[in-house]
């Protein structure tokens, strides 16, 4: 696993999840389904241009402008 540069731009907390933004520092070519993340998993996130959007339903415990964990798997 290779670690990639990423960062929370946004975090925004709704009714029953949490919506988060993720900004990745490098362009990343592969899928969102090669991605690894942190100890908290996201329920669902789709992959753009560089920018990660994830849900998650428990709290992730980041901050705007925190490192956010993730890897490549290949």
């Amino acid at each position: 696993m290779s670690s990639i540069p990423a960062k929370v731009v946004a975090m925004e907390e709704r009714a029953c999840h949490y919506q988060v933004v993720v900004q990745i520092a490098n362009k990343y070519r592969g899928s969102f389904n090669t991605l690894a993340f942190g100890e908290i998993k996201p329920y669902s996130g789709s992959l753009k241009d560089g920018r990660l959007d994830l849900v998650y339903y428990l709290d992730p415990e980041l901050n705007v402008g925190d490192p956010f964990p993730l890897w490549t798997l290949h």
